[in-house]
């Protein structure tokens, strides 16, 4: 199901609504009272995604959701309209953002997080880690990475079942 019709979805019916559901071979469709919402499902083989999913990344951050957010918003006002690129250095104990976009200026900023290892820059869409901590059912997220070129995982921290709630974010190569 396309991701801006079930953001629709949960936009226009409440929490407590009882909403229909009808599928069809192609189309998915919500009813609740006298709204109604069709959306046309994705075609095509669903993709193994056990495959891409890292079981090395050795290095774990744990963040404030809230945080990480905020942080993202100021300092991706400036990042590039293409590629929303955000350099995110984990050192132990903070996180610090910077973007320098030559059209726009430069940002930085730095929250405290929990984190132990070497450092690491590594650069990510500002845009797509919103999207991911929007719809994150803890407080506290877990980040884990094995280098600035490896996908990396992000999942809620303390969650009884981490496997429920698991992204994956490619990052974008620095430029120095």
């Amino acid at each position: 199901m396309p991701p801006k019709a079930l953001d629709q979805v949960r936009r226009l019916f409440g929490p407590s609504d009882e909403i229909e559901i009808a599928r069809s071979d192609n189309h998915l469709g919500f009813r609740c009272g006298s709204t109604l919402v069709f959306t046309r499902l994705i075609e095509g083989p669903y993709p193994n995604y056990e495959q891409v999913i890292p079981k090395d990344n050795d290095r774990e951050a744990t963040v404030d959701k809230h945080a990480l957010a905020s942080a993202l918003r100021r300092v991706g006002v400036v990042a590039s309209d293409q590629t929303h690129r955000v350099r995110l250095a984990f050192d132990s104990g903070a996180l610090s953002f910077s973007v320098s976009t030559p059209d726009l200026g430069e940002a930085q900023d730095e929250i405290a997080i929990v984190y132990e290892g070497e450092t690491l820059e590594i650069g990510f869409n500002a845009n797509y880690l919103l999207d991911i901590l929007k719809f994150m059912p803890t407080d506290e997220v877990r980040l884990t990475f094995k280098a600035p070129e490896r996908a990396a995982t992000i999942e809620p921290a303390d969650w009884d079942d981490p496997a429920d709630y698991l992204c994956l974010v490619m990052p974008l190569r620095l430029l120095d």
